[in-house]
């Protein structure tokens, strides 16, 4: 029944974002060329959502300015994809650090106000402010405040060697608030180099959760701007770091392998079986469409098998494809012995 086996390999439904703000720069979206630029308003109530220090903070929405179901739970999902995450009322913004900013401040002083400036962008509801060019890194259009904010986080490179380890995870979960940011805005430049400087890190900190977690939020936006070779190539970095903590991965690389399978029915076979042994996924949105899409792979696997299993859905399109096939094959079956 290889046909069955064609067919549900074109019946896949894949759960997107498509999200954003439009930022005030002309240059910053030509800047950061290479994501979608069909921006939707901004969320017009954020609440804060936080996650474990090895992953990320992140803020979650519940009142969208566009009456578009299925787009509030795509944003919804990739906001609470945080494992473990849980709600949070205080929207309040961080505090300062006590001891001023200078030219002369040392190290600490400098590393706890970029932790400062980066939270309060995390925290921003509205205007970042004005929009600058990372030549150093990206090379394309971020907020100032953010710039300034990384600027000061390198200050961690001067922590005595006991603190470094640490400081420098704690950088790394920075810059990937920051990379989502911005992805979440369709800033796809800037926010790939700061997924990546985050896995790079993360590694060198030996926070193999947090790597594979920036990487599988990197291939997670590929997808979403239709690089999808370089989506599996990072998502399957992403699955060799870490296995047990990111579900994320191998569900969305049994997604993509599941496209490009066609009729090899030896690569569908397998695609599906990453997909049916994912996990948990880390949002309910994402894990009520694996369940769904679990569902239907099981679905055509038992119709493969006899044409009564074809009616035990109630989709009619799929029983309408089951059996034809099983009808088309009996008839070539039928042809094939009167010839013989």
């Amino acid at each position: 029944m290889s046909a069955i086996s064609g067919c549900r390999g074109h019946v896949l439904q894949l759960f997107i974002v498509t999200l954003a703000w439009a930022p005030h720069s002309t240059a910053a979206k030509e800047a950061n060329a290479g994501g979608a630029y069909t921006l939707a308003p901004e969320p017009t109530r954020p609440s804060a959502v936080k996650g474990s220090s090895d992953t990320a903070d992140v803020v979650t929405s519940s009142s969208w300015s566009r009456d578009d179901g299925l787009f509030a739970a795509a944003v919804s999902a990739w906001r609470r994809m945080v494992p473990g995450a849980s709600l949070a009322t205080d929207t309040a913004p961080p505090p300062a650090p006590l001891v001023p900013l200078s030219s002369s401040s040392n190290w600490e002083v400098r590393f706890e106000w970029g932790l400062y400036w980066s939270k309060l962008l995390e925290a921003t509801n509205g205007c970042p402010g004005s929009w600058v060019l990372d030549s150093v890194g990206s090379g394309a259009g971020v907020p100032r405040q953010m710039l300034q904010s990384e600027d000061l986080l390198r200050a961690s490179e001067s922590a005595p060697e006991a603190q470094q380890r640490d400081k420098m995870a704690a950088r790394a979960l920075r810059i990937y608030h920051h990379a989502k940011w911005l992805a979440e805005r369709n800033m796809a430049r800037a926010a790939e180099w700061r997924y990546r400087e985050a896995h790079r890190l993360a590694r060198l900190s030996r926070r193999s959760v947090l790597a594979a977690h920036a990487l599988s939020r990197l291939g997670y936006f590929l997808m979403h701007w239709h690089r999808h070779d370089e989506a599996r190539e990072v998502l399957r970095d992403s699955e060799h770091l870490s296995k047990k903590s990111n579900p994320l991965a191998p569900y969305l690389l049994g997604i993509l392998e599941r496209q490009a399978a066609g009729a090899d029915r030896a690569r569908l076979l397998a695609a599906e079986d990453k997909i049916l042994s994912a996990g948990e996924q880390p949002a309910e949105e994402l894990e009520a469409q694996r369940e769904k899409l679990s569902l239907e792979i099981n679905y055509w696997r038992l119709a493969e098998l006899s044409p009564r299993h074809c009616v035990n859905t109630f989709n009619a399109a799929h029983v309408a494809i089951c059996l034809s096939v099983h009808m088309f094959s009996q008839l070539g079956q039928a042809l094939t012995r009167a010839e013989g």
